[in-house]
C-alpha cells in the first residue's frame, strides 16, 4: 500500500436511519475502487459490511464496521454504522474517532427521527456534516419534498451541490452545481457520462451555484469580496470555502445518489477526497473546560490560555482521556491530558 500524508487520508463515518442504504453504498465504494468485483446486496446477505451472522438473520447492521478505499490518490478511511436506535453507541463512537459524517437520508420516507438523532450528536461533537439523499430511484422518492423538509428541519445551512432531473424509478441523471455539469447513467451505474448543462436547466442550475457560491464565499474574507465584486470563484476557491464552511459547520452539502444503482457514488467519493477536512484540520472542539476548575501548574496554565476539551476513546473506568487546544497568537498546541471525573485533577 502506498504511504499517505495527513492530507491524503479522509476518516468519515457513515451515518442515518435504519434502511437509509449505508451498507449498499459502502458495497458500490468497495466496487468503484476496485477492492471487491461485484456489489453484494443485504437482501441477499453477502455485502462487505454486515458479515455478522446475526446480521445477516436480522437484515441490517448490528456493529461498526471499518473498510477503506484508495480513490484518486487519497485514503478514505469509512465506518459503516449501525442505523437502529438500539445500537447508537456505535455511531457515537464512531463519531469520536472520525473526522466527518456523511448522513443518508432515504428518499422515500425523508427525515427520520433517527436522522434528526445522529445530526444532533454529530452537531454536539462539532464534527462536519454532510447529507445525501439516497434511493433516489424508489416508487416513492420525492427529492424536493426531502430537500424542503431538511432545509427546514436542519435550517438554510444545507445547500445542494445537485439535484435530479428526475426523482423515481426514471432517475438516471442529475445536475452538480458546483461543477456546472449534466450526470447521467445506463441502467447498471458507474462511471457517469459528463455534458454540458441543457439549456432548459440553466436557469436553476445557476440559481442554486449561485447560493452554494454565496454559502462558500461567506467563509473567506477574500471569497467574500469576490462575490460582492461579481467576479467568478474558481473550483479550488469554491473548494476551500466549502471546507472552511464544514469545519465551522456553517454549511451541510448535499448530494444525490443512488447507491443501490451506483449513480452518483464517484462524484460523492470525489468531493470526500478533495474538499472535506483533513485530519490535520480539526473542527472546533465540543466543549470549553474552564482551566479554574482544574488543578494544574501555574506554567501550564500560562502556557495554555485557552483550553478547550473534547473527548476520545478511553479504556479505563474511572478518567476520561480528553485533546486540548491552546490558542495563542492563532497558533493551536495539542496536549493530550486525563482528567479525573472525581478529583477533576489533570495529569499531561
Amino acid at each position: 500500500m502506498k504511504t499517505y500524508t495527513s492530507k491524503e487520508i479522509k476518516n468519515i463515518a457513515l451515518l442515518g436511519s435504519k434502511g437509509s442504504g449505508k451498507t449498499t453504498l459502502a458495497e458500490a465504494m468497495l466496487y468503484e475502487c476496485g477492492v471487491i468485483k461485484r456489489r453484494g446486496t443485504v437482501l441477499a446477505k453477502n455485502t462487505v459490511s454486515d458479515y455478522f451472522p446475526v446480521e445477516k438473520e436480522y437484515g441490517y447492521s448490528v456493529f461498526s464496521t471499518v473498510f477503506y478505499a484508495e480513490f484518486l490518490n487519497k485514503k478514505l478511511n469509512f465506518i459503516d454504522c449501525p442505523g437502529a436506535d438500539d445500537f447508537v453507541g456505535a455511531a457515537i463512537t464512531a463519531l469520536n474517532v472520525c473526522d466527518t459524517g456523511v448522513i443518508l437520508i432515504n428518499g422515500q420516507y425523508g427525515v427520520e427521527v433517527g436522522t434528526q438523532n445522529i445530526f444532533r450528536t454529530a452537531s454536539s461533537l462539532n464534527k462536519p456534516i454532510i447529507f445525501a439523499i439516497n434511493q433516489l430511484d424508489g416508487e416513492k422518492a420525492d427529492y424536493e419534498n426531502v430537500l424542503e423538509q431538511t432545509r427546514e428541519i436542519f435550517g438554510s445551512k444545507v445547500v445542494p451541490i445537485q439535484y435530479p432531473l428526475e426523482s423515481g424509478p426514471g432517475f438516471n441523471s442529475m445536475i452538480d452545481v458546483l461543477l456546472m455539469k449534466k450526470y447521467s447513467w445506463g441502467p447498471e451505474g458507474g462511471v457517469p457520462t459528463i455534458e454540458e448543462i441543457p439549456e432548459s436547466e440553466k436557469p436553476r442550475a445557476l440559481e442554486y451555484h449561485r447560493a452554494l457560491v454565496e454559502a462558500a464565499a461567506e467563509n473567506d474574507e477574500t471569497l467574500m469580496e469576490k462575490f460582492f465584486d461579481e467576479k467568478p470563484l474558481t473550483e479550488d476557491e469554491l473548494r476551500l470555502g466549502i471546507r472552511k464552511g464544514l469545519i465551522d459547520n456553517s454549511i451541510y452539502p448535499l448530494f444525490c445518489v443512488s447507491a443501490e444503482k451506483d449513480m452518483g457514488v464517484r462524484r460523492m467519493m470525489e468531493f470526500l477526497g478533495n474538499v472535506v477536512p483533513f485530519p490535520s484540520n480539526p473542527s472546533r472542539p465540543a466543549a470549553l473546560l474552564s482551566p479554574s476548575r482544574l488543578f494544574v501548574g501555574e506554567a501550564l496554565l500560562q502556557k495554555f490560555s485557552t483550553i478547550y476539551t473534547t473527548p476520545s476513546c478511553c479504556r479505563s473506568n474511572p478518567s476520561l482521556h480528553h485533546t486540548c487546544w491552546s490558542e495563542e497568537g492563532g497558533d493551536v498546541e495539542v496536549l493530550h491530558v486525563c482528567i479525573s471525573r472525581r478529583h477533576r485533577h489533570l495529569w499531561c
